[in-house]
């Protein structure tokens, strides 16, 4: 159900859909979504809700480029006009599922900054398997992450940044915390979405993560091998 005061934002104007991406699959041309000579490196926030963090942030860097996803199109139409009235042009938005967008749209070592702000905690034991970064997400994170990239992950849910912490000691070598102790409780933002202040309201605590990405290579894949390669009984 949309609420009364986003209903104004299922239509587009003009100026709004100019800082809204191309749809589509295939792998985005960075030099031709920011009219740049060379490819961009950029700032990327994934789920930037009402785009409070991404436009503030955008407006107070205006030489660097910035890209958001978000499922929910209407808010990608209300970033762009809070963008516009921040005059933050240098933000392009688009329209996806999150793992989507960065495993098929987002080339290699793209990214100098990377933002999850409070993703969806998923806090039903049932529903844990939802989480967005899980280990398959953060291997993108690593793909797209240029050597140096820093990467911010904030939650109200502390057991979901620990898990993240934990998925992240798992790609060995590929990030490494700017914080002695891996995980901060409290550290303040300059830039707090709605969420955020809400959350801190209530009494809630708020888990962080700082890390910066290493020069070590992504390491391939290993594929799980097929069923028929697989011995059955008798040769076990």
């Amino acid at each position: 159900m949309v609420s009364p005061g986003m209903r104004r934002y299922r239509t587009r104007t003009a100026d709004q859909a100019s800082l809204v991406g191309p749809e589509g699959t295939d792998q985005i041309d960075l030099a031709a979504l920011f009219g740049t000579d060379a490819p961009p490196q950029i700032r990327l926030e994934i789920g930037f809700g009402h785009g409070e963090f991404l436009s503030d942030l955008a407006a107070v860097h205006p030489d660097e480029h910035f890209v958001g996803v978000e499922y929910d199109r209407l808010r990608v139409t209300k970033t762009a006009h809070k963008c516009l009235k921040s005059h933050a042009t240098n933000v392009r938005l688009f329209a996806d599922e999150a793992y989507r967008f960065v495993a098929r749209r987002l080339p290699d070592a793209c990214c100098r900054r990377i933002y999850i702000l409070f993703p969806d905690p998923w806090p039903k034991l049932a529903h844990r398997r939802r989480r967005l970064v899980n280990l398959a997400f953060l291997r993108e994170i690593s793909r797209i992450a240029a050597p140096g990239c820093r990467f911010g992950f904030s939650s109200d849910t502390h057991g979901y940044a620990c898990q993240v912490a934990t998925n992240l000691s798992l790609l060995p070598g590929l990030w490494r915390s700017l914080w002695p102790e891996l995980l901060r409780i409290d550290v303040p933002n300059r830039f707090p979405t709605v969420f955020e202040r809400h959350k801190r309201e209530e009494g809630c605590t708020i888990a962080q993560l700082r890390l910066e990405r290493t020069a070590l290579p992504l390491p391939p894949r290993i594929e799980p091998p097929a069923v028929a390669d697989l011995p059955d009984d008798g040769d076990a």
